[in-house]
């Protein structure tokens, strides 16, 4: 399930690539890149640091929060204190 789940990255940036619309090319990159992680353990590509277009770093940062912060079926919403102490300490890690 979680190699299935891990395509949609570069299923978002098939189904967006090929516009010569600026925006719609920004939301190309941010499709294959939001899973990146700063240190390079992230997915599909494994990108590290700078080479993770920018407006995608912005975007890893409110998933991880919205993820975080909203209740889930299976836990209870993590306080916006404690999420933004989560992303202090994952920077330079993840983001």
């Amino acid at each position: 399930e979680r190699k299935i789940m891990n395509t949609h990255t570069t299923i978002g940036g098939q189904i967006l690539s090929g516009s010569t619309s600026p925006v719609i090319q920004m939301g190309e990159r941010v499709a294959l890149t939001h899973h990146e992680k700063w240190d390079g353990t992230g997915y599909p590509r494994g990108l590290a640091g700078e080479d993770i277009p920018i407006e995608a770093r912005i975007c890893s940062v409110v998933d991880f929060f919205d993820a975080l912060t909203m209740d889930r079926p299976y836990r209870k919403a993590v306080p916006k204190e404690e999420v933004v102490e989560m992303i202090v300490a994952e920077s330079g890690i993840s983001f």
